[in-house]
């Protein structure tokens, strides 16, 4: 219990360092913000003017569309905030030697790189500007929308984050041997460029891409496809289940090989 209160503090504190860091460079978070409401005013006009023309997407309306996008956005932020920008503090930290200093300490290594990457008041303000913007057009009341589906999509879009974890971790895993990752770091903004996409009639072969390397399909086109009730539940959740349990695994063989190939090559 001692080391749970201990790792929890140091976390804490770590926290409390980001946000005293973003507070120094307010001028990136204001452009950041103002470029993200723009990019939604934008996106929201776009569905506006598709849906006049072609009423309906796949089985999809222009609300259902709506709240897909709804969860596209919140699905990429959070995987932004809490995995991307870990993943290039990381990849910092490999690249000037400064993973051996804390590799040394008694803390928890990789939830302190978390930690250290995350931008709490940007991932906060994103949150509360972005997204109550895009929610104010969806008609809530009309989402058929029931507390099982929405329990196994909420599961789903979990499953999603941990499996995108794994992927970028993935992508990081170069610097280990050579100290640089950046080109195959960026390769995230290219899967999160699809996510808006209604899951049921995915080619198969893009649905088994979305249990590795398109997670971002996870968390927002089938999360959506079951709380709406519109394709097969089980043939879902089984093969994402399955997929999360293995990519723990995966990631887990990772980190030890990135270790070991980071302390011989940095000995």
């Amino acid at each position: 219990m001692k080391r749970i209160l201990r790792a929890f503090r140091l976390i804490a504190a770590a926290l409390k360092e980001q946000v005293r860091a973003e507070k120094a460079f307010l001028g990136n978070f204001w452009f950041g913000m103002i470029g993200r409401i723009i990019y939604n005013i934008m996106f929201l006009l776009f569905i506006d003017v598709l849906f006049k023309r072609v009423g309906n997407i796949a089985g999809y309306s222009q609300n259902d569309f709506l709240f897909m996008y709804f969860m596209a956005q919140f699905g990429f932020y959070i995987t932004y905030a809490c995995i991307f920008q870990a993943a290039q503090r990381l990849l910092l930290t490999v690249r000037t030697g400064n993973l051996d200093l804390l590799l040394l300490k008694p803390v928890p290594h990789r939830s302190f790189l978390y930690v250290q990457g995350l931008q709490p008041i940007d991932l906060f303000f994103t949150l509360v500007t972005t997204l109550p913007l895009v929610a104010s057009q969806i008609n809530w009341a009309t989402l058929d929308i029931a507390a099982g589906p929405a329990l196994i999509g909420v599961i789903i879009w979990i499953c999603g984050i941990i499996i995108c974890n794994t992927f970028v971790f993935a992508l990081v895993l170069p610097a280990f041997k050579t100290g640089d990752a950046t080109d195959t770091l960026n390769v995230f903004y290219s899967i999160t460029a699809l996510g808006s996409v209604p899951y049921g009639k995915l080619p198969v072969f893009m649905k088994i891409l979305s249990l590795s390397v398109l997670p971002h399909l996870l968390l927002s086109g089938a999360a959506v496809e079951v709380m709406l009730q519109k394709g097969d539940t089980l043939a879902i959740i089984l093969p994402v289940l399955a997929a999360t349990v293995f990519s723990l695994g995966i990631y887990q063989f990772m980190w030890r090989y990135a270790l070991r190939n980071y302390t011989s090559a940095s000995s």
